[in-house]
């Protein structure tokens, strides 16, 4: 089984579209929402990894692992915590971690900003702000997200325990990893297109005239990559 984590303001829902491109292929996927486990308690991002591995192990034991974006740091604390359990794993638009402590603690100032706006804001004005962002380059929203504005609470918590500020730079442990990996950018993403070429070396995969939001925007194209792996680590 593939089992598949959304981003930040994001949604299971989100993967419906590469899921039904499996599907197509004889290949089924499970999407986790992520926001369940931060709705009684703070969680580190290391806790967070090892709940996945105890919560995916219990009802698969050999998976692969797909997450985008904040899911694709989550999948790799999920990797790192227990590597014997999985089979594979893909981070799509994912960030390994910040190197300096100055920009660790920007990000971080910046990420508690945010989780100030998601409580405390108007939920569309929020959402919008959140859109204009430049890393989403004008990226076409294909998702209603008023089913989120229950969870705005675990989301805002999310800002603090799983800021990329707060992460370990992973990208050496990653690197030494048994685990066979896949690191997937869109070419209009650079940063992240930059970052997966990084990391991943020949192991990457950059789609042509897709920008971040890869589940959303290549959802035919990622479902191909996610296959091919899946075929390749069996």
């Amino acid at each position: 089984m593939l089992w598949l984590l959304h981003g930040n303001l994001g949604s299971p829902a989100d993967w419906k579209p590469v899921m039904e491109a499996l599907r197509s292929g004889g290949m089924e996927a499970r999407a986790l929402n992520l926001w369940k486990y931060l709705e009684c308690c703070p969680k580190s991002l290391k806790d967070m990894g090892r709940v996945l591995c105890s919560e995916i192990a219990a009802q698969d034991k050999h998976p692969h692992l797909c997450g985008y974006s904040l899911g694709g740091r989550l999948a790799m604390h999920a990797v790192l915590a227990h590597p014997p359990l999985w089979k594979g794993a893909v981070f799509v638009s994912s960030n390994p971690g910040l190197e300096g402590e100055a920009e660790k603690a920007a990000r971080r100032a910046k990420d508690a900003e945010w989780a100030v706006k998601c409580l405390s804001s108007p939920w569309e004005d929020f959402l919008k702000e959140w859109d204009a962002q430049s890393v989403f380059d004008g990226g076409e929203k294909k998702t209603d997200r008023s089913s989120l504005k229950p969870w705005r609470k675990s989301i805002s918590r999310a800002f603090i325990d799983w800021s990329v500020g707060a992460q370990e730079n992973l990208a050496p442990l990653l690197k030494q990893s048994p685990v066979p990996h896949l690191w997937i950018a869109g070419e209009r993403d650079a940063k992240f297109t930059a970052l997966a070429r990084r990391e991943g070396g020949e192991q990457a995969v950059i789609i042509p005239h897709a920008g971040h939001r890869l589940p959303l925007e290549a959802p035919e194209r990622l479902a191909e990559c996610l296959q091919q792996f899946i075929l390749q680590n069996p």
